[in-house]
């Protein structure tokens, strides 16, 4: 058994080696310092694995570490000293802090905060529209209903397309577009009314789940794209893309190339507001930006027309045989049925050609050629032109300490250009977007916060279908009364009927006016309170809505029944013979006024933010929308669709809701 004093004997070394090790860290502990802190993204969610380095101003030595699960850091042992401290993360931008000084024993927390980096400006895009990259975000999937696949300003660049895909497991017209945080909704579309220039965009954001009740309205995605504003310093940028046909090669159908001219350009300026005896710097600031876009390419569409031996009543190259509808007539042998004359080898006697319908071919038609292609021997060759000027002006002011403001104005303008079927015929195509957006910002403390904002879209889309060189009275040449191709509402004049002859060729003049596609109004306020860990929001929007739209055209359509075998009809007949002998089977006379009064959209709601931990956060939220609409059947503007005989019928009175 050991003593007691061999046993102190032994212990005491021991115990001595300890405490001298722990007055040791002790000193240790007293003579440096410390960091710590909490590395945040924009959101204010931690980033784990991000890399924090602490610098030496004096010695230039570093000493880096990595943010843990929950994005802390901690430097132990820094020597007393001034040092540097940043943090950086691959997708981020780097976040350094001015040089700060560390005293002995003291504990420093530092918090720093990552943004993402300026990669729309990074990325080429072909066509630069915004909504490419709308796939990068999870759960979006490449689909485009035919119903909605283009938007309005969606440039029309060889290789590239208008984007518009399915968010978050549902229909792509159940996405909602937003600038500047208001509505940028084409209404009717589903798609933006003014497209944001590229340079100009600070950021956008698409919110594949809808889990703020702030917005509401659609069941996909919410895409939110923010402008960017001035600075205390002047920065613009400029720019010129372009594309020709010079190392193109020609068509096999064509003796030369199609045309391709394809130029965008623009620029951006923003800085301080200077005028004189006014100097804007810290208050007051501007940005403008514009692009243009420039797009000329040739056509190549095959179609049919007739000879001069088919014009002439020589149908001998016809396989069907043609029957001479003069001669219809009871079949004697067949009660109830009906038998006619061929025309011997198809040849239609010239006393049964009707002049108008010869002229209309000679003046709207071009000469056949050779095609190399079956039952083809036209080509239209005529170019489709657009052009494209979108544009933006924001100015930001601060009022004072805790009150500032912005303005805003977006503009589209979009002409476009193209043949109607045939060279003879061209449709013209005219946008006009604009957008408004007001936001005043009233900070009554740090944790409350006010917002009031005003928004505006309207949109004017007009389509119109005008043949070319012809005369004013081309119609009474050809032989329509003034009932069917006159006297028809926004025209001022004539619209000439569009003569459709199966299988050969179609077109005519037509308005398509829709002067408030869409003309939204929209006025919401939103509070913000931060109390502990939850953040708190609520508000309320109003959005008024009105639509129009003018539609008018007349049509005259031919097929093979006027000159097949009654008994027979199928393999017999042929349509231009018909339109020959202007024996039509259709015919339509459309002159209408349609009108959707107003409709509106009331919301309120209350959001409530809990970040319950660094790594959980819940959100709690209400919203109460109600929709008002006219009732249907209310007084409204007259509609009238005329009789192709005296254009006298009244078919719909009243309002027409969409």
């Amino acid at each position: 058994m050991m003593s007691a004093s061999r046993l102190v004997q032994g212990v005491s070394p021991v115990f001595f080696l300890a405490c001298l090790l722990v007055s040791t860290a002790a000193r240790g502990q007293v003579s440096t310092a410390s960091v710590n802190g909490t590395v945040r993204d924009s959101t204010g969610a931690v980033v784990p694995g991000a890399n924090v380095l602490l610098r030496g101003v004096e010695t230039g030595l570093e000493r880096p570490t990595i943010t843990n699960e929950v994005g802390n850091y901690l430097f132990l042992n820094i020597q007393p000293g001034a040092y540097t401290l940043e943090a950086s993360m691959p997708g981020f931008r780097t976040h350094k802090l001015q040089p700060f000084t560390l005293v002995v024993n003291q504990t420093a927390t530092l918090d720093l905060s990552l943004h993402t980096r300026q990669q729309v400006t990074d990325l080429p895009l072909n066509g630069r529209n915004f909504t490419q990259l709308l796939a990068l975000t999870p759960g979006v999937a490449p689909v485009s209903v035919s119903q909605n696949s283009g938007g309005f300003g969606a440039t029309t660049t060889a290789g590239a397309a208008f984007v518009f895909p399915a968010i978050n497991g549902q229909n792509n017209r159940s996405n909602f577009f937003m600038l500047d945080g208001v509505n940028n909704q084409g209404a009717f579309t589903s798609t933006y009314a003014v497209p944001p220039v590229i340079d100009g965009i600070q950021e956008f954001k698409v919110q594949s789940h809808n889990d703020q009740a702030e917005v509401g309205g659609a069941l996909g995605g919410i895409i939110n794209v923010v402008t960017k504003s001035g600075t205390n310093e002047f920065h613009g940028t400029a720019w010129e893309f372009l594309r020709n046909d010079v190392l193109d090669a020609r068509s096999t159908f064509v003796s030369s190339k199609s045309p391709f001219r394809q130029n965008q350009f623009g620029a951006t300026l923003g800085g301080p507001v200077m005028l004189p005896k006014y100097n804007g710097r810290n208050r007051t600031f501007f940005y403008i930006g514009y692009q243009g876009f420039t797009f000329r390419r040739g056509g190549e569409a095959l179609f049919r027309v007739p000879t001069d031996a088919n014009l002439a009543g020589d149908f001998s190259d016809e396989s069907r045989q043609l029957y001479n509808p003069f001669t219809t007539r009871p079949d004697p042998d067949n009660p109830g049925k009906f038998i006619r004359d061929p025309f011997p080898n198809n040849q239609i006697p010239a006393s049964l050609i009707d002049p108008g319908m010869v002229l209309f071919a000679q003046k709207t038609l071009p000469k056949p050629v050779s095609t190399g292609v079956a039952g083809r021997n036209a080509i239209d060759t005529t170019p489709f032109a657009q052009d494209q000027h979108e544009g933006t002006v924001r100015i930001d002011h601060t009022l004072g300490a805790k009150d500032s403001l912005w303005f805003r104005y977006s503009r589209l303008n979009l002409d476009q250009g193209a043949s109607s079927g045939r060279p003879q015929i061209g449709s013209t195509r005219e946008d006009r977007a604009k957008n408004w957006g007001i936001s005043y910002l009233r900070a009554f403390n740090p944790k409350t916060l006010l917002q009031v904002q005003y928004g505006r879209v309207h949109v004017r889309i007009d389509e119109f279908t005008r043949f070319r060189d012809t005369p004013s009275d081309f119609d009474k040449q050809i032989g329509f009364a003034d009932t069917f191709s006159r006297n028809f509402q926004f025209t001022g004049g004539i619209l000439f009927p569009a003569v459709n002859v199966a299988n050969f060729f179609g077109g005519g003049e037509a308005n398509t006016l829709q002067p408030n596609m869409a003309n939204i109004h929209q006025v919401k306020a939103n509070v913000s309170r931060m109390a502990g860990n939850h953040t708190f929001r609520w508000g309320g929007e109003l959005n008024s809505n009105n639509f129009e739209s003018f539609y008018n055209n007349a049509n005259v359509g031919f097929s093979t029944p006027q000159t097949a075998n009654p008994s027979l009809p199928t393999g017999t007949g042929s349509e231009l013979a018909s339109f020959l002998l202007n024996l039509p089977d259709s015919a339509g006379r459309r002159n209408v006024h349609e009108t959707m009064r107003w409709g509106g959209i009331m919301g309120f709601y209350f959001h409530d933010q809990w970040r319950v931990t660094p790594r959980l956060t819940v959100n709690l939220g209400f919203r109460y929308d109600r929709t008002f609409q006219p009732p249907y059947g209310a007084a409204g503007s007259e509609g009238e669709n005329g009789g192709i005989e005296t254009g006298a019928y009244d078919l719909q009175r009243g309002v027409y809701l969409v």
